[in-house]
């Protein structure tokens, strides 16, 4: 799992990330929920098949994919 440094570190580089189920798409928002450290993050995503935005936990998030823009 990414710290919420690296999640933000690559949203703000416009990088692109691997969800859990195999997509890939660019962070556009986090959100930090407490009192319970909570992190959903949500995803652009290009996939035809499935809806364009995903809120996916944090733990959901597999990769960086460098160099990708």
């Amino acid at each position: 799992m990414a710290s919420l440094r690296h999640i933000h570190q690559i949203m703000n580089e416009r990088g692109f990330v691997r969800l859990a189920d195999g997509r890939t798409g660019k962070i556009m928002r986090v959100d930090t929920l407490f009192p319970d450290h909570e992190v959903k993050v949500t995803v652009w995503t290009s996939d035809r098949v499935r809806p364009g935005l995903a809120k996916v936990e944090s733990v959901e998030l597999k990769d960086l994919i460098v160099g990708s823009r």
